[in-house]
């Protein structure tokens, strides 16, 4: 087709598949954020809890992810006071994740 031809339509994001990371966090290292950080950036959707780090750790964490949330365009949903879903925007376009976290969530 040409320039103005169908536009593409986009796949449902499959939350059940290895796409989806949680993780509760017990190390802050920065390569190890970063590494996470890469992989929402990618596509896979990131559901972090903090529990496991010290107020001061976790915000830097947080703080850091956000950032790299922001730059894509993304989106994050709180899901307690301690745990947060991360994701590009591509992972909220079709509603799948707001689906996943009802079903899997309540």
């Amino acid at each position: 087709m040409g320039l103005f031809g169908k536009k593409k339509v986009k796949e449902a994001i499959d939350l059940t598949s290895d796409r989806l990371i949680i993780e509760q966090l017990k190390n802050d290292d920065d390569a190890y954020i970063t590494g996470l950080a890469k992989y929402m950036m990618e596509g896979s959707p990131l559901i972090l809890n903090f529990d496991g780090l010290h107020i001061d750790r976790a915000n830097k964490a947080i703080a850091f992810i956000s950032g790299v949330v922001y730059a894509v365009g993304g989106h994050i949903v709180e899901i307690n006071e301690t745990t947060y879903l991360f994701g590009n925007k591509d992972v909220y376009s079709d509603g799948s994740v707001e689906q996943w976290l009802k079903n899997n969530l309540n």
